[in-house]
């Protein structure tokens, strides 16, 4: 459960509730993300609260956690390349939060999520 907490990151950020997720490499504010939901005090205060980033925006970020991804797994066959810090598990995470968002899946457990 604790890596839902990058996928709902994920979603505050294509809501504008959040400001960058480039860096995969450290955990989301997991402070930060119980207080957006819990300053909410219904659905159409969030929707009040959010400003929906736009498709271009939200493709780009997509495009770059795929890449980051395949940085992954070429790290995994190629123990010389070179990810930098980035986590697999929040990459893994976070770009199923942004799948989601783009997709017509309605589970995002269900979502191909290859590379």
């Amino acid at each position: 459960m604790d890596w839902a907490y990058e996928a709902y990151w994920a979603l505050c950020w294509c809501l504008g509730l959040v400001d960058d997720i480039r860096d995969a490499g450290n955990v989301c504010d997991c402070e930060k993300a119980i207080e957006i939901a819990k300053s909410c005090d219904s659905v159409e205060d969030l929707v009040q609260k959010s400003k929906l980033r736009s498709k271009e925006e939200i493709l780009d970020m997509l495009d770059l956690y795929v890449r980051y991804n395949w940085a992954i797994n070429e790290e995994k066959v190629n123990p010389e390349a070179s990810t930098g810090d980035l986590d697999g598990s929040i990459v893994i995470e976070r770009r199923r939060g942004l799948e989601w968002v783009v997709s017509e899946i309605a589970d995002w457990y269900d979502l191909s999520m290859h590379a």
